[in-house]
């Protein structure tokens, strides 16, 4: 995990730096991971990257990303391999390619799905909308995200996080979890891909299914 968040730490102050419309909901999420840990040395940097634009005038931050995509492409499949054990395809209707960019991202717009593959399991993740950072194997998903597992496992929530290369989810918002036997329904959510290091906030329903 601390490795996680120094990823988060560092993947928002280039953001901020260059005042990308991305940084609102990863505040959040670092406060969050932040208290979690209860590590003061990371609280210090994190209150550093947020609150220290020691300028007497406004940061001024864009409303939508404005940048010019070295390509676009529609109808796409992409393939990633992550690792020798993992690969992933991503696939939806248009894709805005960034790698010109100093952030270096990708945007994912309509229909987006990212198929994970693995020994173990496969994990699909859907949503509306997606970007992946590529220098920090980082990724975002906007609106009806859905996860879903070849062993059943069903997640729904509005936004996600996850990180690629430790194959770490979190959310902020609302979530909803069912599995063979057990149905969760919290806010803040911090786990691991396949479910068996999961971390909630605040439950505010959960309800055994099993016979």
């Amino acid at each position: 995990m601390e490795e996680h968040l120094l990823k988060l730490i560092s993947l928002l102050k280039v953001i901020k730096e260059q005042q990308y419309p991305f940084h609102a909901g990863l505040e959040e999420v670092l406060r969050f991971q932040t208290f979690k840990m209860k590590y003061s040395f990371y609280f210090s940097i994190i209150s550093l990257i947020i609150f220290s634009s020691c300028n007497t005038e406004p940061t001024v931050v864009v409303s939508q990303n404005k940048k010019t995509p070295v390509s676009i492409a529609h109808n796409f499949t992409m393939t990633y391999t992550d690792s020798t054990l993992t690969k992933s395809f991503v696939s939806g209707k248009t894709h805005y390619d960034f790698t010109n960019d100093q952030l270096n991202f990708s945007e994912f717009f309509e229909d987006v799905e990212l198929i994970i593959y693995d020994d173990n399991k496969t994990s699909t993740i859907r949503s509306d909308y997606a970007i992946v950072f590529n220098s920090f194997r980082f990724m975002e998903f906007k609106g009806n995200v859905e996860i879903t597992t070849t062993d059943g496992e069903l997640l729904t929530t509005s936004q996600l996080y996850y990180d690629t290369e430790n194959e770490w989810l979190f959310t902020e918002d609302n979530f909803e979890y069912t599995d063979k036997t057990n149905k969760i329904i919290a806010n803040r959510l911090d786990s691991n891909r396949d479910f068996t290091d999961l971390v909630t906030g605040k439950l505010t329903g959960s309800i055994n299914i099993a016979e």
